[in-house]
Formats: C-alpha cells, structure tokens, sequence
C-alpha cells in the first residue's frame, strides 16, 4: 500500500514539462524501433511478447570466500581501503513462500528453486570511523533443479543501509540506519544488498531473462583487524521477476 500511495504522490505532482520530456523521448524511441524494423535484422528481437513470472528466494547457507585480501592508501589522502579482488559466492535459492496479490491472491515465487554461483571483488572502507562500508561487482551464474542455466552481471553495497529512515514524507522505513554494520562478541554483521540481472544460456533468440534484488547479511568472523580475510556466511533475500518470452 506505501509504493501505490507514492505512485499516486508521483501523478499527482507531474509536470507539463515532465509529460512533454515523455513525448519527445517516447518519439525517440518510436523512431528507433522504426528504424531498426526497417533494417529487418531486428524483427524477430521485436515480434517476442514477454511474459513476467515472480522471482522470490531465501539464500540461508551462503558462503563467501576471499581469495586475495590487501589494504592500500592513498599517499595524498588519509584513507585505508581493503580490495579483494577475486572471491567466491555460493548459495542455495529457495523459495520464500510467501504470497502476494492487490485484486486476488497468488505466490510471490514462481520460479525454480536454484543453485548461484558469483565471482566478486569488492573494496572496504578500513578506517577507524565507519569501516567496513564499501561496494562489489561480480559475474554469476544460476541453475535451477532442472538443470536450466542463467548468467549474468551484478554490483552492489557492503555495510550500507536502504531501509533507513528518511525525510522524505511518504518514505516510512527505518528498519535500519545508513551505517549497516555491527559488531557483536561472536561476528560481525554487515549489510549486503545488490542488483543482478542475467539471461538464459541458450542458442535460442531472444534469451529469457532474470532481473533481480537482493539485501541481507555478511557473517563475519569476530577479528577486528582483517574481518574480511577468512571466509564469510551469507544469509539474503532475492526478490524480482523472470522474464520469459513467446511470439
């Protein structure tokens, strides 16, 4: 009810100048299809219909494992930063079981369960205010208990917080502040969130498809000093949808 409540928020204060960059860009874009019907090599591309399915996973016996771990500085700045340049994710996705519906009822998860595999490198702030906040990117690859494969790219935050209170009135969430790291005697916990989006491995055109969030928790061990060293649990949720196309 919040994300419909903000829709009507977002109509009510559109712009003429908001709706006539829409037009323009939505004739550029007309255009475009034109053009590249005209050129034939893309009619097939255009003729598939997709079809959306709900894409809803729990990951709970996720592992992470660093493969290199450095600290560097910057001679001009005063700044530690850990880069791990290659590290593997590997998890179990299975399906929330939850449901969900506006008008009638129906299942978040209509996918698969799976198997993800990820290689990642990150970089982490290690100063002593704030550390272990910083970014990833990586390469995965699903496959799902029928043995169908999808690959794809993703990039996300480490130790940063979303769902946080915000001074944005219609935004109520503060289930978590900016800085998503805690320490605790047995681990630390650090945010982990992210966006991924792949594609079916296939000699088919066009490839089905996969576009999904992902946020939860980074499982480290209790060392204040390198944390991110040894190998990591890993605990997310993965919401989105998958795409599947037809003529």
């Amino acid at each position: 009810m919040k994300k419909l409540a903000a829709m009507f928020v977002v109509c009510g204060v559109c712009s003429m100048a908001s709706a006539w960059n829409l037009w323009t860009g939505t004739s550029v874009l007309a255009r475009t299809i034109a053009a590249e019907r005209a050129d034939g090599e893309t009619e097939d591309a255009l003729a598939a219909i997709p079809c959306l399915g709900a894409f809803s996973k729990d990951g709970c016996d996720g592992v992470v494992e660093p493969l290199s771990y450095d600290v560097v500085g910057c001679p001009d700045f005063p700044c530690r930063t850990i880069v791990v340049k290659e590290a593997v994710y590997t998890t179990s996705l299975k399906t929330s079981g939850l449901g969900c519906g506006l008008i009638c009822e129906s299942a978040c998860d209509e996918f698969p369960d799976a198997r993800l595999k990820m290689v990642m490198a990150y970089v982490l702030r290690a100063d002593s205010c704030c550390p272990y906040r910083g970014s990833w990117e990586g390469k995965w690859e699903l496959t799902t208990v029928d043995g169908v494969v999808y690959t794809g790219s993703a990039h996300g935050t480490l130790g940063v917080g979303t769902n946080r209170k915000s001074q944005c009135p219609v935004v109520d969430d503060a289930c978590e502040n900016c800085y998503d790291v805690q320490l605790t005697p047995d681990a630390w916990f650090v945010g982990f969130e992210g966006s991924f989006r792949g594609t079916r491995v296939s000699a088919d055109l066009p490839a089905d498809e996969l576009n999904f969030t992902m946020d939860g928790t980074w499982i480290a061990a209790p060392d204040a000093d390198q944390p991110f060293r040894l190998p990591a649990r890993v605990s997310n949720r993965f919401d989105g949808v998958s795409i599947t196309y037809c003529r």
